[in-house]
């Protein structure tokens, strides 16, 4: 009696699991004869039902199913015709996830512990070739001003190259190929997260953005803010550290980093920072200005200053800030030397103060050509180098000159 009941029950389960696994039959014939929404009801019941075996089976036509749904959408924004962007990522998704699934399900053991995968090329070959429609979802998203969605988009095409069909070798092949494409990809996570305020968002995403050299001046800006908003003072200084280094067409960031010593009075650290920068890129002309600053405005050692703006100014002599700091270092230095008592002041001592003044003159005139050449590099900001040329050339005694000076410099202030 016992084994009839036994038999009886393994006959059920037997019925039951031959059932479900009909299943796949069913949606099959159903797609061949273009009833997809039939097809995907089919394989949806199945794919929810315990009894079912077939998995890699079943997800791997589910995934043919939601692809030929996906087509009218893809060929719609192709042709850019109306599309229907809710169902384009809807199909999307979905066909992306029951591949994925059926190269998870393909790829495990069997009972006697072998793996004998029956899918792997065909999963594979299709998630490769609808890497890019992540993209193409978060741009339409984005276009819809949904940017929470386009965010998602965005990350999910960045991610989807390390999809388990892939081997690591495909992975950074596809990185590779496309990295510029990838790169800008998380830049359009990083800004729209800073839209939104979302400084974990901008922080998940900026490292993967600051691989590439694109946007590297905002992406640093961005970073930047996004420490100072979770009070992170140490990781925004290392952010602002990195910037200096990198981005190299722009001073704004190693003014930020000088400003931050100065305004602690932290000589030893400044010095060690600019060492740093110059250890890691003897060529690079940040480093260099940057160690002409630490001297000129901390240390104010004008000579040791000159020696490291030259050097700067050797890499780039249309380094503007260079050219500006190089010529501070006369003016700031003879302005010292006065006030120290170097040079004769009183004009009753003729031979003395002539004599002393022809000194002074000196530092002007070695001044002079460095804010020419500024005013020469940025004809339409007066306010940079108006105020110093009319100060040289009132010591110089080119009176026309320092009065064109002032009035350029009036006119930049009136606009």
């Amino acid at each position: 009696m016992k084994k009839i009941i036994c038999s009886l029950a393994l006959m059920l389960f037997t019925t039951l699991s031959y059932a479900q696994n009909m299943a796949y039959y069913k949606a099959e014939e159903a797609m061949q004869k273009g009833k997809l929404d039939e097809a995907a009801a089919i394989l949806e019941g199945a794919l929810k039902n315990p009894k079912t075996t077939k998995f890699a089976d079943m997800y791997n036509l589910a995934g043919r199913v939601h692809a030929q749904l996906f087509n009218p959408q893809l060929l719609n924004a192709a042709k850019g015709l109306p599309l229907d962007t809710a169902a384009f990522i809807s199909e999307l998704d979905k066909t992306i996830t029951y591949y994925t699934k059926s190269y998870e399900y393909d790829m495990q053991p069997n009972k006697k512990g072998k793996v004998k995968p029956q899918h792997v090329a065909e999963n594979t070959r299709m998630i490769r070739d609808m890497l890019d429609y992540y993209n193409y979802a978060a741009m339409f998203l984005y276009n819809q001003k949904n940017l929470k969605g386009a965010a998602e988009y965005f990350q999910k095409y960045i991610d989807l190259p390390k999809n388990p069909v892939f081997t690591k070798a495909q992975t950074d092949s596809i990185y590779n190929v496309k990295h510029k494409a990838y790169a800008q990809a998380a830049v359009n996570v990083v800004m729209i997260n800073y839209q939104e305020k979302n400084w974990d968002g901008v922080l998940q995403s900026v490292d993967i953005a600051l691989k590439d050299t694109a946007s590297l001046q905002d992406l640093y800006i961005m970073k930047m803010q996004a420490h100072l908003e979770k009070k992170d003072s140490a990781a925004w200084l290392n952010t602002l550290k990195e910037a200096v280094t990198r981005v190299e067409n722009n001073s704004g960031f190693a003014q930020n980093l000088l400003y931050y010593y100065v305004n602690k009075n932290n000589l030893a650290e400044a010095e060690e920072m600019a060492q740093s920068l110059i250890a890691k890129n003897a060529n690079s002309k940040v480093a260099w200005y940057m160690k002409g600053c630490v001297e000129l405005n901390m240390k104010k050692d004008y000579n040791a200053a000159r020696e490291s703006f030259k050097k700067a100014l050797d890499l780039d002599p249309n380094y503007a800030d260079a050219n500006i700091n190089m010529g501070i270092t006369y003016i700031n230095e003879v302005v010292a030397r006065r006030n120290n008592g170097e040079y004769c002041l009183d004009r009753t001592k003729v031979k003395q103060f002539n004599a002393d003044y022809e000194k002074i003159k000196v530092f002007y005139q070695n001044a002079r050509p460095y804010f020419e050449k500024v005013r020469e590099l940025l004809p339409d900001k007066p306010s940079v180098w108006a105020a110093y040329l009319s100060n040289i050339y009132t010591n110089l005694q080119m009176k026309e000159e320092a009065k064109a000076m002032d009035e350029l410099l009036k006119q930049s202030q009136n606009k």
